[in-house]
């Protein structure tokens, strides 16, 4: 049987090298990476979908209570829902760069 051509193969001896078990944190299924806070990834993306979540119920709210006439302040409404359009937009933006990095990684060979 012919050797296939491997100009590495006099570094490795004629055995292929097997990959190593992985040492990092939150790497090949051990416990997940944390950071700083202490919290993994799971948890700071569950935070920020609560907090855009609280901030679409805010204005939900603020519209309640002008449309039952419990209020008539509206630049606190508008306020309301400025900051929960500027949320959802971010939310957005943070998906599609999750998705974009999951796809550039799909596209990675080993």
């Amino acid at each position: 049987m012919a050797t296939p051509l491997d100009p590495l193969r006099s570094l490795y001896g004629s055995q292929p090298i097997a990959p190593s078990a992985p040492t990092a944190p939150g790497v090949g299924g051990g416990e997940p990476a944390r950071n700083a806070d202490g919290k993994t990834f799971q948890d700071v993306l569950g935070d920020f979908v609560k907090q855009v979540d609280s901030s679409q119920k805010q204005y939900d709210v603020a519209v309640d209570a002008v449309q039952k006439g419990e209020t008539d302040n509206l630049h606190q409404v508008m306020l309301a829902q400025s900051q929960a359009q500027l949320s959802l937009k971010l939310a957005v933006e943070v998906r599609n760069k999750l998705v974009e990095a999951y796809k550039e990684t799909m596209r990675t060979q080993f």
